[in-house]
């Protein structure tokens, strides 16, 4: 029987893997604005030593590895708590959020193939979660 204590300590884990999570988005959504402003870039071509220090002279881009790094360690109390195989699969929210970052933000199209997938892998994921129980 699963105490009430450990019940909202769950709660709280969940709700902490939830907040990595949309920092990952975040910041992935901050690095692809950053890269549309600058015009992209080219790590194998050209000055790849211009494009490194051209990234990090964006803003955009320094916020969003500011938001991946908040993200790695609000991840590790979360896999100090989690077994591994409930806790990782999680991440695939990242898809789903993504899905609609691209839509809203980028105006990129969403067919109904991406929006099954998502559909797909919400329904795996809420067997994981649920297995925990």
């Amino acid at each position: 029987m699963v105490t009430r204590g450990a019940k909202s300590h769950m709660i709280f884990t969940l709700l902490i893997a939830l907040i990595a999570i949309l920092l990952l988005v975040g910041g992935q959504t901050l690095l692809k604005v950053g890269l549309n402003d600058i015009g992209g870039v080219s790590l194998f071509d050209g000055d790849p030593l211009g494009s490194l220090l051209r990234l990090f002279r964006t803003p955009w881009i320094i916020l969003g590895f500011a938001c991946y790094g908040v993200s790695a360690v609000l991840w590790l109390d979360v896999l100090s708590k989690l077994d591994f195989s409930m806790a990782f699969p999680m991440v695939s929210l990242t898809y789903v959020f993504s899905l609609v970052i691209g839509r809203l933000i980028f105006h990129e199209t969403v067919g109904l193939d991406r929006i099954l997938g998502v559909l797909l892998i919400l329904s795996g994921l809420f067997f994981v979660v649920r297995s925990g129980r």
